[in-house]
């Protein structure tokens, strides 16, 4: 399918850790927050009201966006008692249709602090990009270079043979929440946004 990429406000999927991590992850994603609304564009994460994603979340309702979480239905159960900002929540079969969801709402990716979950979801856009199937952009903050190791993963890779030279080259890297919104704005809206998908299920409940 071809996803077209509004001139105006755009739809920014935030990927970040569930977990607090350090002050300053939770401070810069605020900042990204903020500035969504700002911005006037809508917010879409992972859900739930705590960590990294938390903090953007919670800013991005306060400065009045528009913010979709998007969830699997055993950790809708399992978080049911977390306060979460205002939002549209979309529950999705799994962990997989969540990251269904998310990549084809989104006209952009801006990737926070995070763990694991955020790595995969990192990689998943990564393949997207090398594989034609998307040219929605994918932007980094670097949050004091946390990273930087994984383009010299992704050379490393493309030495020993197993990724194309490019893959590290595509990612797009910003130091401040502003350089960040203002890179997915500028990415967006130049990118060829295609986007191959499949059908995925889902039930959206209203907040």
């Amino acid at each position: 399918m071809i996803h077209d990429v509004p001139s105006g406000p755009l739809r920014v999927c935030v990927f970040g850790g569930a977990r607090p991590g350090r002050p300053e992850d939770r401070r810069l994603a605020a900042a990204v927050g903020t500035l969504l609304g700002a911005r006037g564009h809508e917010l879409i994460y992972g859900a739930g009201g705590v960590g990294v994603m938390g903090a953007v979340a919670w800013a991005a309702a306060d400065a009045d966006v528009p913010v979709t979480g998007v969830i699997p239905e055993f950790l809708r159960l399992r978080e049911r008692h977390q306060l979460a900002p205002t939002q549209q929540t979309v529950v999705t079969r799994d962990l997989l249709d969540r990251k269904r969801v998310m990549l084809e709402r989104a006209d952009a990716f801006l990737v926070l602090p995070g763990g694991i979950g955020t790595l995969d979801e990192i990689l998943e856009v990564i393949s997207m990009q090398a594989l034609d199937v998307t040219g929605k952009p994918l932007v980094l903050l670097r949050a004091d270079g946390l990273w930087d190791r994984l383009v010299q993963l992704l050379d490393d890779l493309a030495l020993r043979g197993y990724a194309d030279a490019l893959a590290g080259a595509s990612l797009l890297f910003a130091d401040t929440a502003e350089e960040a919104v203002a890179m997915v704005e500028r990415s967006a809206r130049s990118a060829d946004a295609a986007l191959v998908g499949v059908p995925f299920a889902e039930e959206v409940l209203e907040a």
